[in-house]
């Protein structure tokens, strides 16, 4: 009975863990450098004490509202009547208010509200409103906006 566990025991094999022991260095070193090749990567600028910038100055902007029945209002103020297509309440208007912004030395933006029930020539009217006081920057915006 003794040879017979003798032969049992020569017949197991025997488990070879160098294999997994080289393995798990691998692992241990490639996890200790992954962390230093992430920090190096990182290009975070933290910020300085530096002086804020200047004031940036802000277009003077100025809106016209065109409502359907003809009225004009120009920054909450009524202008020429319904039915003027010259608008010279208007046009002296936005002339004044272009030569302060430019002895400021700031831009003049006109933004165009029309109600999309006004009449579109009311607009076309504005327009030319804007050539004549030398106004460049106009623009339209959705109405109640």
């Amino acid at each position: 009975m003794g040879a017979a566990v003798n032969k049992v025991l020569e017949t197991e094999e025997k488990v070879d863990i160098t294999p997994m022991i080289d393995v798990v260095f691998l692992l241990l070193i490639y996890f200790m450098f992954l962390p230093l090749q992430q920090e190096a990567d990182i290009g975070i600028k933290l910020p300085s004490s530096t002086p804020p910038t200047e004031n940036l100055e802000l277009p003077s902007e100025h809106i016209v509202e065109v409502f359907p029945n003809g009225l004009i209002l120009l920054n909450g103020a009524p202008m020429d009547g319904s039915d003027s297509r010259v608008m010279p309440k208007l046009t002296e208007t936005l002339t004044r208010l272009k030569l302060s912004s430019d002895r400021a030395g700031i831009d003049t933006v006109v933004k165009i509200q029309a109600d999309p029930d006004s009449p579109h020539q009311r607009s076309v009217d504005i327009l030319n409103a804007c050539a004549k006081a030398k106004v460049k920057k106009v623009s339209f915006a959705a109405y109640g906006s």
